[in-house]
């Protein structure tokens, strides 16, 4: 009898010994699944974490450059002294634009009065670009929206130097790298 009181409580144990492990198996089996679960969501979050750092740096990259051609733009495009030196403010910038042609006939005048005299020579018109800060907005497509308050010195024969405010307003492709669109106010 008490041979069997024992077999029956070693089958009892053993046959709990064995549920045990069996859910024991059962639970690692579950955190198992959820380790590589989780190891796969780390992974997302690192490619997505490197895609989104390649982004900024692109933009970063784009929105400085864009800054930087403008303000560039700027001091060709304000420094003359002369008529010669007025008409060759586009070639000096040339590489950095793509502009319609309505839009650099606007930025690019020739000038010269009615009766194709030089009213930079005649009158002794001088500017000087001073200085320049730059801004960037968002990029929305392939452009960024760029803009430039600079500080420019006018003189001329009848009058003296004047500081003039600004205010340049450009459209930057990134993928041209280039100025598709710039206008010019004077802050006055």
């Amino acid at each position: 009898m008490k041979s069997k009181i024992i077999y029956i409580v070693v089958g009892v144990l053993a046959f709990g010994i064995l549920l045990v492990m069996s859910y024991s198996g059962q639970q690692r089996a579950k955190i198992n699944e959820v380790q590589k679960a989780m190891s796969k969501i780390n992974n997302q979050k690192e490619v997505t974490k490197q895609a989104t750092k390649q982004l900024e740096t692109n933009y970063n990259e784009a929105d400085e450059k864009a800054k930087f051609s403008l303000i560039e733009f700027a001091k060709y495009y304000y420094t003359f002294a002369s008529q010669s030196q007025y008409d060759k403010r586009f070639e000096e910038v040339k590489d950095d634009l793509q502009l319609s042609d309505e839009n650099k006939k606007q930025l690019f005048s020739d000038g010269r009065d009615d009766t194709g005299g030089s009213k930079i020579d005649n009158l002794g018109i001088r500017s000087v670009y001073d200085s320049a800060v730059g801004y960037t907005s968002e990029k929305k497509d392939d452009l960024i929206e760029t803009l430039a308050t600079v500080i420019i010195r006018v003189t001329s024969d009848t009058t003296k130097t004047v500081r003039q405010p600004v205010l340049i307003h450009g459209w930057y492709d990134t993928k041209l790298n280039k100025f598709v669109s710039i206008k010019v106010n004077d802050l006055q």
